[in-house]
């Protein structure tokens, strides 16, 4: 059997990637190579942020539509996003700030983690894993037929 001449960048990151982080004891997770979404334009209105819900749509390149979980809000002067969870019809929004020691959390599909420390957070910012033992804050939020509105007072 012949072995491949060349071994293709991601390939390689993805290997090498989990043999450290196994060799550092740390588990090895595996995720996709989707990119983080920021809503594109935000509009500050009083204590009111809002949006558009076709901030949730994503358009693939062969043209199909399909919606986003959760989008990430973030303004001007702004110290920390906002993670924007879709369930349903249903929306949530969380400070990505963790409540253990003010570091700002990683967005993943429904839950966020903190790097500095490894606390877990569920997608309404309730603590799930330490060592952070408050929740989030959490931002109501709703939503009309074209916009979603998170009040942030």
């Amino acid at each position: 059997m012949r072995t491949p001449d060349k071994l293709d960048r991601q390939t390689f990151l993805k290997t090498c990637g989990a043999v450290c982080l196994a060799a550092a004891g740390l588990p090895v997770l595996v995720s996709s190579c989707r990119s983080v979404y920021y809503a594109q334009k935000p509009v500050l209105k009083g204590k009111t942020i809002e949006l558009s819900r076709s901030e949730f749509e994503q358009v693939s390149k062969k043209g199909v539509t399909t919606l986003r979980n959760y989008v990430l809000v973030e303004l001007p002067g702004q110290t920390f996003p906002i993670y924007l969870h879709r369930t349903g019809e249903a929306f949530t929004a969380v400070l990505m700030k963790c409540s253990h020691q003010g570091n700002e959390l990683n967005a993943h599909e429904g839950f966020l983690t903190c790097p500095a420390h490894g606390s877990e957070y569920d997608a309404q910012g309730r603590v799930t894993e330490g060592p952070a033992d408050r929740d989030l804050t959490a931002y109501r939020v709703r939503a009309d037929d074209q916009k979603i509105y998170i009040l942030i007072a």
